[in-house]
């Protein structure tokens, strides 16, 4: 009898502690116990296609005004070029000007008959900037260039002597109508003075 009440009470001991040990579940685990190896992990990279980090500075995009001016200036360049003439075959800035505390370039424009290889007009202008904007103060035809039996094939500027920045020197390559060889003619021109042509003494 004793042997069977030891057995009894062994077996419902064995029980309690099977349903003590039930019982007892994991504690959960906080940030603060995780490991400093995960702590310590670099964030993952942002995938491509992805919104940019809102802290970093974006570029600037162009204000209004900055592209109302940008759209101004592309509209006056693009009707100048619209109405200009057929007829104008060649238009250049070759040198600077300065006379009495003004300053500005030297344009030259050649005009061409459409299908012609003769007939070229020359003209050289003062431009000078006023208010923000090119102005021409004088506008000058080289009248014998006109008159010349050939055809221009093309002029360069030559570089002003020292202390005559200001004054204008052009050689031009003329093929004569009856010959194959260019010849050389060079306009002289200074500020205020009436300018020089002709065959080119050099």
């Amino acid at each position: 009898m004793n042997r069977i009440i030891h057995s009894a009470v062994a077996i419902v001991l064995l029980a309690g502690s099977a349903a003590a040990a039930q019982e007892v579940t994991a504690p959960a685990t906080t940030p603060a116990e995780t490991s400093p190896a995960a702590a310590m992990a670099p964030p993952a990279p942002v995938a491509p296609g992805t919104a940019p980090d809102a802290s970093q500075p974006s570029p600037a995009a162009p204000t209004p005004a900055t592209a109302a001016g940008s759209a101004e200036r592309n509209a006056e360049v693009m009707s100048a070029i619209a109405a200009l003439s057929p007829i104008i075959g060649d238009v250049q800035i070759v040198g600077p000007w300065a006379v009495d505390g003004r300053n500005g370039v030297w344009r030259t424009i050649m005009t061409q008959a459409l299908g012609e290889t003769k007939g070229s007009r020359f003209f050289f202008q003062q431009v000078e900037e006023r208010d923000g904007k090119p102005t021409v103060v004088s506008s000058t035809e080289v009248t014998e260039i006109a008159e010349v039996d050939g055809a221009i094939v093309g002029y360069r500027a030559d570089a002003p002597a020292e202390g005559q920045e200001s004054n204008l020197t052009l050689f031009f390559d003329i093929v004569p109508m009856d010959g194959e060889i260019s010849e050389t003619y060079e306009l002289f021109v200074a500020p205020g003075q009436p300018y020089r042509f002709g065959p080119a003494s050099n």
